[in-house]
């Protein structure tokens, strides 16, 4: 920090975030003091943060395009086996057949819904961006892709968008590197490899754009690859579309709705991320939904308006900090309302030294200036708001 204007900034902060959390009466006195400390190392790494912005990538456009395959592009595709086609022989990407761009889906309107929920089945896609640099996170990919394969309402596809990682995941052994050596994927599950590292918001709008123009996708989950999603999630989603479009409201031909995120450990840093809801987004004050949905854990239902007039997110975010609170701002300019679903959970594998949660604020705090820069009110509003708590128990596996 530089500046004493910078330091009493932070000393007020400070203050003020411990006040709140002494005032909790839902804490013990040992709960206060511990999440009183996680929060200076949450306020400091965020204002450190902030002398240290993030380099945009490129001037941002308005709406941010949503990309789809072309030609050349679909030599980045590399489906891997999958459970029902094991021994048989991959064709060679040349010989797909697939045409460029394809946006003849059917998108879901509120006479949709004038059908028994039973009756109610939209095509679902579930998009992950993937990174991966340890061994520890290839086993958190594995079983993210294990938890959505037991899903009791089937996405007709699963896109993994590999952002170039330096660590072979895909592969059976780390050493390997023939073809026969990849790992058996479920038979809906794509891999799509990235030459190159794009970052979070570029892949989560890549594997939107994949979704839509060759899977004819109506409704799109996200979910990152430190993350297990209940077995009930998309059936959720689905669920909860189904009532809002029900309600034959305006919002009917589009939607964003935003699912709970809980702590997959039990460690003070899990409880502290669990009571105030880090990746829960936050409820408006007004009633008008939330203020954001943090893309770990978002579901999308496509409409042209939608498309048109929000598009994807916005790939000028280099890494996993705000990009989701721009897409649910511009979506609420455009009259879409983000809404909460309680029951679509999942679990985040949060990293939980004192280091890790100070690079994760400060990662946060380095990416503010380009919402703010977009979006001037947005402290207005963030202090028009509250956070969402999760209270789930640890996922039993």
């Amino acid at each position: 920090m530089t500046g004493t204007v910078e330091f009493q900034n932070l000393c007020i902060s400070i203050a003020y975030e411990v006040k709140t959390v002494m005032r909790d009466s839902t804490l013990s006195f040992f709960q206060k003091l511990i999440f009183c400390f996680l929060k200076i190392v949450c306020v400091t790494g965020f204002a450190i943060g902030r002398e240290y912005p993030e380099q945009r990538t490129r001037a941002p456009t308005l709406p941010p395009p949503i990309p789809t395959f072309t030609t050349t592009e679909r030599q980045e595709v590399a489906p891997l086996p999958t459970t029902e086609s094991a021994g048989e022989k991959e064709k060679p990407a040349a010989e797909e057949s697939t045409p460029e761009t394809r946006t003849d889906f059917q998108e879901l309107t509120a006479e949709s819904a004038d059908v028994e929920l039973s009756e109610f089945k939209p095509t679902v896609a579930i998009v992950a961006p993937i990174f991966v640099r340890t061994l520890q996170q290839r086993k958190e990919v594995l079983e993210l892709i294990s938890s959505l394969d037991n899903q009791t309402y089937k996405a007709a596809q699963i896109i993994l968008v590999d952002d170039c990682s330096p660590f072979p995941w895909y592969l059976s052994s780390a050493t390997g590197q023939s073809e026969e050596n990849l790992v058996k994927l479920p038979a809906n599950t794509r891999l799509v490899r990235r030459p190159k590292n794009h970052g979070p918001a570029a892949a989560r709008s890549l594997g939107l754009g994949l979704a839509m123009a060759e899977h004819q996708a109506q409704i799109v989950n996200f979910i990152d690859s430190d993350c297990e999603a209940d077995s009930h999630w998309v059936e959720a989603m689905v669920t909860a579309h189904y009532y809002e479009l029900k309600k034959k409201s305006e919002g009917s031909d589009g939607a964003i709705l935003s699912g709970l995120t809980h702590a997959y450990g039990n460690t003070h840093v899990d409880k502290f991320h669990d009571h105030f809801g880090t990746l829960n987004g936050r409820i408006k004050i007004n009633g008008e939904g939330l203020l954001y949905a943090p893309s770990c854990n978002i579901s999308i239902r496509i409409s042209q308006k939608l498309i048109s007039q929000v598009g994807g997110f916005d790939e000028s975010f280099p890494k996993a900090a705000f990009e989701d609170v721009d897409y649910c701002m511009r979506a609420s300019q455009c009259g879409f309302l983000t809404q909460c679903v309680q029951n679509a959970k999942i679990w985040h594998k949060y990293q939980t030294t004192i280091p890790q949660l100070f690079r994760m604020f400060k990662r946060y705090g380095a990416s503010e200036w380009a919402v703010l820069e977009r979006h001037p009110f947005y402290f207005e509003m963030y202090g028009a708001s509250y956070h969402i708590p999760s209270q789930a128990p640890k996922v039993v596996t």
